[in-house]
């Protein structure tokens, strides 16, 4: 630790973190676990406050934690507030003057970070990139996400990635190599219970229902493992945009009695489910580094995924 971050602490003069995660509860994903274990191994030490968006009018502008307060800012509309996000979180953030600014994904919240260098260049800011979908071929050809892309890659002091894949496509956009440190994904096994039976022929698809996810080919694919082991069950966790294009495929193959589809949960739902399951299926088109393939194998359950 640094002489003068020792001095602060020893002295009772916490330093104050800002976390923009645009996404957290009620709507985490694999990647909030980052600043969820931020809070929890380091809230004793800062004033941790985490700017998220709202989403949902039904959530409180503002909640006060045991170890940081969470701040939602937009009008409650998720549409709206992913669009709102990156500027009103980088406003909010200036108000607050922090020491360090973390942000977790190179989307909404790297664009935040990004408007907070201009708004309080103060701040020493970190950027983790955990996105595999950013190079989605579409994406990568449009100019506007091309440039909005550097502008997020350029605006922090040090990057953190999650995989050395994440931390040479910064470094090919002009990044400087020294800037940049990979930190992969990790597991907590104290959160892994051992009094969980596996349940037969049980496959848990672990991921929103989203494009990059895969989500339509494991449903296609179902009929076919039905073909050989007729009991079977696929149960998959996580919301999405194709909730319904999911649900009409599934109507449509008259899988309804073998799937089910589950709403985004706690972290601790998605590690039963990993316990329960025979096999965990990650059929990604875009990863980063996903957390499903690690806490599944955490919790002796293999896992079938693409060569993304």
């Amino acid at each position: 630790m640094p002489r003068d971050s020792f001095k602060i602490i020893r002295m009772g003069i916490k330093k104050k973190i800002v976390l923009l995660a645009a996404f957290y509860e009620p709507f985490m994903s694999g990647a909030e676990q980052q600043p969820r274990e931020i809070i929890k191994r380091l809230g004793h030490k800062y004033d941790i406050i985490l700017i998220a968006a709202r989403l949902d009018k039904k959530l409180a502008r503002e909640e006060k934690h045991k170890n940081y307060i969470l701040i939602r800012v937009g009008v409650g509309h998720k549409m709206i507030d992913k669009i709102l996000y990156s500027l009103a979180a980088a406003l909010k953030a200036r108000q607050l003057k922090p020491d360090i600014a973390h942000a977790n994904l190179e989307s909404y919240a790297g664009l935040a970070l990004a408007f907070l260098k201009i708004f309080y260049p103060r701040a020493k800011r970190i950027l983790t990139l955990q996105s595999g979908n950013i190079d989605e071929p579409r994406r990568k050809k449009n100019f506007f996400i091309k440039f909005f892309w550097r502008f997020i890659n350029f605006s922090p002091h040090v990057i953190t990635a999650i995989s050395g894949y994440l931390a040479k496509r910064s470094i090919k956009l002009g990044v400087p190599k020294e800037k940049i440190k990979i930190i992969p994904n990790g597991v907590d096994f104290s959160e892994i219970p051992g009094n969980i039976e596996r349940i037969k022929n049980r496959v848990f698809f672990a991921g929103r229902l989203s494009w990059e996810k895969g989500a339509d080919y494991m449903i296609k694919a179902w009929p076919e493992v039905l073909k050989k082991f007729p009991g079977a069950t696929l149960v998959q966790m996580g919301d999405g945009d194709m909730r319904e294009d999911i649900l009409e495929l599934i109507k449509k193959l008259r899988i309804e009695n073998s799937v089910e589809l589950k709403p985004t949960g706690p972290h601790g739902e998605y590690i039963k489910e990993f316990k329960k399951a025979e096999i965990t299926v990650c059929p990604s088109l875009a990863e980063g580094l996903g957390i499903a393939f690690i806490e599944s194998q955490a919790c002796g359950t293999p896992v079938i995924g693409t060569n993304v």
